[in-house]
């Protein structure tokens, strides 16, 4: 998987799920989107954010994900390697 991919998939989580700059200032490729409820630091994004997410990626990658896979998606490099799993690389 190559680093404009995962930047890609970046820029686009970024802007659709509009995270503001205080949120930018802790993002890493890494950090966890949703809130688990629990002490790991997140940006603490709700289901409302997880169903944009999951459009956000039928419109740019023209997948859909399944609503047992939503789980997967917990951070940058997760949604990376979920759609590399799919053969969506690009």
């Amino acid at each position: 998987m190559s680093e404009e991919f995962i930047a890609k998939v970046r820029e686009n989580i970024i802007s659709h799920l509009d995270i503001d700059e205080d949120m930018l200032a802790v993002f890493s490729d890494d950090t966890i989107i949703f809130n688990t409820g629990d002490d790991r630091p997140n940006l603490g994004l709700d289901s409302i954010d997880a169903l944009e997410l999951v459009t956000m990626i039928f419109e740019v990658f023209g997948y859909d994900v399944p609503a047992e896979d939503v789980k997967k998606l917990y951070s940058v490099n997760a949604v990376a390697e979920y759609l590399s799993e799919h053969g969506i690389c690009e």
